[in-house]
């Protein structure tokens, strides 16, 4: 059974149809598209409540697929027939009473069988999904992907001071893997002071390289185009 995650719409691009929901367990925004949303009533605004599944690509990019907004029930509206018939609206009626019912039944079973959670979201699950992710990208030496993860500091490297400024470290994952961080301090925040064997949290974009790969964008993004990273040190954010 596909599970059913729920987030808040955070940006939201009225003429493109597009925007991303940052989920309630995870600071990776989610790409939504409005194809998500085909059989809502109304469009989505920023500060909407989602409920949605999860959808990864072959390429290892991830959306959210049969969305619905919280609190808005009914269907699409459809044009009108002109001789519409009281037999079709009672079987969607009907159609209208079992997904409700379904839902109900659906959540009863989540809460039931999910003690590790909040408002029917496995943190357990989510964990999981984000290692996934990132092994699958370093497996398959994918790029362009939006990774999380966490690791230990096992080297800090001189900051790149050429260009765009970026604090650079090097961390081991779980796995015995390495990768190396490129923090834009030109953007976020610089991390100081830091120290090798503490355990970090990023979020951001991967790339592929032979020695294991790099992750960036672990900011903000000013113009709002790209998804925000960030990094997790000592329990403070960085972004």
């Amino acid at each position: 059974m596909s599970i059913i995650y729920r987030g808040r719409l955070e940006r939201w691009k009225e003429d493109k149809g597009f925007g991303f929901i940052r989920p309630e367990h995870s600071q990776v925004d989610v790409f939504i598209h409005i194809s998500a949303l085909s059989n809502s009533p109304r469009r989505p605004v920023v500060g909407d409540m989602i409920y949605y599944q999860l959808h990864v690509a072959d390429d290892g990019k991830i959306k959210a697929v049969n969305a619905r907004i919280e609190g808005v029930t009914g269907l699409k509206p459809q044009k009108k027939n002109s001789q519409p018939q009281k037999s079709n609206q009672n079987r969607l009626l009907i159609k209208l009473i079992s997904l409700l019912l379904f839902g109900c039944l659906l959540y009863v079973a989540i809460t039931q069988y999910y003690p590790n959670q909040s408002n029917g979201l496995p943190k357990q699950a989510i964990s999981s999904s984000h290692d996934f992710i990132l092994q699958d990208a370093i497996e398959h030496q994918k790029s362009a992907i939006q990774v999380e993860g966490e690791g230990k500091i096992s080297k800090l490297l001189p900051d790149d001071t050429v260009g765009v400024r970026h604090q650079k470290m090097i961390i081991e994952l779980s796995t015995g893997q390495t990768i190396l961080i490129a923090h834009n301090i030109d953007l976020a925040e610089k991390i100081d002071p830091i120290r090798l064997g503490d355990l970090i949290a990023f979020n951001g974009e991967y790339e592929w390289n032979e020695k294991g790969g790099l992750v960036h964008w672990t900011h903000h993004d000013p113009k709002g185009d790209h998804i925000a990273g960030w990094l997790k040190y000592n329990g403070k954010i960085y972004q």
